[in-house]
């Protein structure tokens, strides 16, 4: 597990969207610390993909999309679509309180 790989993929993936280097840093910390409690050594890189684009889901979907679309590797633009109609489909998130004072 290379953090700093995983940060810059994710500076990558935001580009100009209203998210906080604090807030890339502290997913990249949420990742790491996950990974840690359940790998004892070796952490294959599908493991960390996965974890990563399921925490931007929640963080702000036009990033996922973005992240997915490289992780993933949409073939197509069916691909692509079903990925939007699936985040479309799920509830809205609401944020909790310490979610309202953390955005900046």
């Amino acid at each position: 597990f290379d953090p700093q790989k995983v940060l810059k993929g994710l500076q990558a993936a935001c580009g100009k969207r209203p998210i906080s280097e604090e807030q890339k840093i502290a997913l990249v910390r949420e990742v790491e610390e996950e990974l840690m409690q359940q790998f004892e050594r070796e952490v294959p890189s599908k493991e960390v993909g996965l974890r990563v684009a399921s925490l931007l889901k929640n963080v702000d979907q036009i990033v996922y999309i973005r992240y997915a679309s490289e992780y993933f590797n949409f073939q197509d633009l069916q691909a692509l679509s079903r990925e939007v109609n699936e985040l479309q489909e799920q509830p809205p998130i609401i944020p909790t309180q310490s979610d309202l004072f953390n955005k900046q």
